[in-house]
């Protein structure tokens, strides 16, 4: 009965991406419980996908098991901040160096949709899934496998980075939407200009920009 397994398998994977959403949206906040009662009711499934979902979002880093089995959402702190952003900057710029010399148009027209949706964006929510779609059209610009296969490892917890560092500053949302976006309309530009070395110069000053703004305190 192959048939089976392979709807568990589905089912999994599609609960997984629907928490993974409602995650960085902030529905489910930093510690907030994932109760696999509660979300099999909510979700219409039985507990057995939803914890197979919670399993799979652990090894992305977006979820968290204490010692009794209990899941939650991670709460970052200042350390892990600074983790995920010297995995960025060891990848990041490179990607951005070999984008200059390979992008081909139909990615420059991905980037520049990009930037628009950024400038228009209205809630920090937006503003930090827009934010992950530039870095990720990026590494795709890039062509290369191997760095696409590492950004798929890190691109959650880079979600769940912003989500978290923005929850803090609804306040500051049009002036943070206004720098992320002249930074990547730079880094775009350069990158389309063919310039692989200062677009990874420039790509690596974006990311350790952030040094100067994460917070000491955990992010709750």
């Amino acid at each position: 009965m192959p048939l089976q397994p392979l709807r568990r398998v589905n089912l999994a994977h599609d609960i997984s991406a629907q928490l993974s959403q409602a995650i960085v949206a902030g529905d489910f906040p930093a510690g907030a419980v994932l109760s696999e009662p509660m979300l099999a009711k909510r979700l219409g499934v039985s507990r057995a996908p939803v914890r197979e979902a919670l399993i799979e979002l652990e090894t992305r880093g977006m979820v968290e098991f204490d010692e009794r089995g209990r899941s939650r959402v991670p709460s970052l702190t200042h350390d892990d901040l600074v983790d995920i952003l010297g995995i960025r900057i060891a990848l990041e710029p490179r990607a951005a160096s070999l984008a200059a010399r390979r992008a081909d148009p139909l990615a420059f027209v991905d980037l520049e949709h990009n930037l628009e949706a950024m400038r228009a964006a209205q809630t920090p929510t937006e503003l930090a899934r827009l934010d992950t779609a530039f870095h990720s059209a990026v590494v795709r610009a890039s062509g290369s496998r191997r760095l696409h296969l590492c950004w798929n490892v890190v691109e959650h917890q880079v979600d769940l980075w912003l989500a978290q560092m923005q929850s803090r500053v609804d306040a500051l949302c049009y002036q943070l939407r206004d720098t992320t976006v002249a930074a990547h309309a730079a880094m775009f530009e350069t990158i389309r200009s063919g310039d692989p070395l200062r677009a990874e110069d420039l790509a690596r000053k974006h990311l350790t920009d952030w040094l100067d703004v994460l917070p000491v305190a955990p992010v709750v």
